[in-house]
């Protein structure tokens, strides 16, 4: 298979669904003969997995939510939304997941024994992206280091690749079931 920008593959393997998981750049076929890795997508780290979680719930709920997969790629969430930008404190599944329904994308991190560099590497790259449609911020429900997560899709990893963020980020950002352009830059947050 051959994909002539790194997002064609990765949506051809997304569409199939499920979990793909990557491995160091080559492609490995499940028993079924479907693709099962998307190197160009992966290949700056050794490990890393891409998974279709999607939900038919979507509806504005008060209180928290519990999620079925950490971090959560959709479902419902609190009528309220996260700030866009990068945060120092963790902020709560519920508002984010708004941000992502509305074509956000939200960059996480979990670095219990740091991870300045590697965070403050994350923050840049992030800032150069459109303002306005996405977020960074801890996360500590998760096993990997780092995920990138839109409505519908996340991959997570142990190692930051900014290349896989932006290509991530350039096919998944303001395809969800509302624009970013319809949603305030102020959160109803205090």
């Amino acid at each position: 298979m051959t994909a002539t920008h790194p997002t064609s593959l990765l949506y051809i393997l997304l569409a199939l669904g499920g979990l793909v998981a990557c491995d160091g750049g080559e492609v490995v076929l499940d028993d079924d003969g479907i693709p099962a890795a998307a190197p160009d997508v992966c290949e700056g780290c050794n490990a890393c997995e891409i998974a279709y979680l999607p939900s038919d719930e979507r509806q504005h709920v008060d209180g928290g939510v519990v999620y079925p997969d950490t971090p959560p790629a959709s479902g419902n969430h609190d009528p309220c939304w996260a700030e866009w930008g990068a945060h120092t404190t963790a902020l709560e599944d519920e508002n984010w997941v708004h941000n992502l329904e509305h074509g956000g994308v939200v960059f996480l991190y979990n670095c219990p024994e740091g991870c300045d560099t590697e965070v403050n590497e994350l923050t840049a790259f992030a800032a150069t992206l459109p303002e306005n449609t996405w977020i960074v911020t801890p996360y500590s429900e998760m096993e990997r280091s780092f995920a990138a997560v839109a409505w519908n899709y996340r991959t997570t990893t142990d190692c930051l690749d900014v290349d896989s963020w932006q290509a991530f980020y350039d096919f998944f950002a303001d395809n969800a079931p509302e624009s970013v352009t319809s949603m305030p830059s102020a959160s109803c947050l205090e």
